[in-house]
């Protein structure tokens, strides 16, 4: 009997050694994963926390007795009803729940809960305890947060930045128009590019945009300034070096004017412009109609960009020789253009000559 009673006492030994070697492995992961779990009597309102949870929830293990009241002063305000209204249903109906919650440390600052738990029965289905498990999700919320922050304001650089793009090839587009008046000598229309130019501008960025750039910024056309006794007389067009009657032209700028100067320019000079487009999509289809030499092509314009039609106009008319201009110099861009087929990238502006691009890509063909 003696030994008998000397053997259980060893068991039970082991046995409360090994429950408290758990209990730390246990205690040890939950710190670890920042978890802790929770077990809450409903009859007498004694709910039995984990260490860690007391410290999730900002205070000493064992600090005090977590009863609901207790439990739900820390759930952030605006999350009470919330909780209270996913309790009082699994205690209705059984079962288990998930909940994200946020709950307020003593020292003010929101921690960002993943609750679980579950609805335990007696015999006869009444709900007697509730046990589960919450995680602090705090880190992966602050992160997430900041992650859509950080792309709220890549969305709204970008936005900024296609308005710059958008500003900027406005204002290169009217002064090459106005640069190409300038060499017909129709001075009237100078003006009229010019001051439509800048109104434009002036619309695009607002007042305010104007104003505080105002004082570093260059008088208003400064950068375009000329008369005709700077500019010299209008210049003779360059003899083309093939016949140019026999050359086909088609051109696909989105901005009227300009591209109504270049068709003047390349018809006076005895190209064939055989048509016009507005857009990207209108090029390709008009490409397949007509099946030019030259295709001059703006990179900025809507529905297909110079660069998305690019490919597709080749591949309609491989023997097309494609001249892209742009009212931004790139050389990033540049390389991606020739690379991709195009014969010539050509910035816009006081020093775009059509003609001669036109001569010169042609010559390099017939060469």
């Amino acid at each position: 009997m003696k030994k008998s009673t000397e053997k259980l006492r060893q068991e039970l030994e082991d046995t409360q050694r090994e429950l408290a070697d758990l209990q730390a492995r246990v205690a040890n992961a939950q710190q670890l994963a920042n978890m802790g779990d929770y077990d809450w009597h409903i009859a007498t309102d004694t709910n039995s926390w984990s260490d860690q949870l007391y410290r999730i929830y900002g205070y000493e293990p064992q600090e005090f007795n977590a009863s609901y009241d207790r439990f739900l002063s820390m759930v952030h305000p605006d999350d009470r009803d919330a909780v209270t209204a996913v309790h009082r249903q699994v205690y209705e109906t059984g079962g288990s729940w998930t909940i994200t919650e946020r709950i307020v440390r003593p020292d003010g600052d929101v921690r960002h809960l993943a609750t679980n738990g579950v609805v335990v029965t007696d015999d006869d289905g009444t709900p007697v305890r509730m046990r589960g498990t919450c995680v602090d999700i705090t880190d992966r919320v602050r992160a997430e947060a900041a992650s859509e922050e950080l792309a709220a304001s890549l969305r709204e650089w970008q936005v900024r930045r296609r308005h710059a793009f958008e500003i900027n090839d406005n204002v290169v587009q009217g002064i090459s128009a106005a640069v190409l008046a300038l060499q017909l000598g129709d001075l009237e229309a100078v003006s009229s590019y010019l001051e439509r130019t800048l109104r434009a501008a002036r619309g695009m960025m607002g007042d305010l945009l104007l104003d505080r750039v105002a004082d570093d910024a260059p008088e208003a056309g400064s950068l375009v300034r000329s008369t005709p006794a700077e500019a010299g007389t209008t210049p003779a067009p360059v003899a083309p070096r093939s016949d140019p009657s026999k050359v086909r032209v088609l051109l696909a700028d989105d901005y009227h004017d300009l591209r109504d100067l270049m068709r003047f320019q390349l018809e006076r000079a005895g190209y064939d412009v055989i048509a016009e487009a507005t857009d990207g999509e209108q090029a390709v289809a008009l490409v397949g109609e007509h099946t030019p030499d030259v295709i001059v092509l703006d990179l900025a314009m809507p529905k297909l960009d110079g660069l998305q039609a690019l490919p597709t106009l080749l591949e309609i008319s491989p023997d097309s020789a494609v001249i892209v201009v742009s009212g931004f110099a790139n050389g990033l861009m540049a390389d991606r253009v020739i690379a991709a087929g195009a014969s010539r990238f050509v910035e816009k502006g006081v020093g775009l000559d059509v003609v001669g691009l036109v001569e010169d890509v042609v010559a390099e063909r017939a060469g």
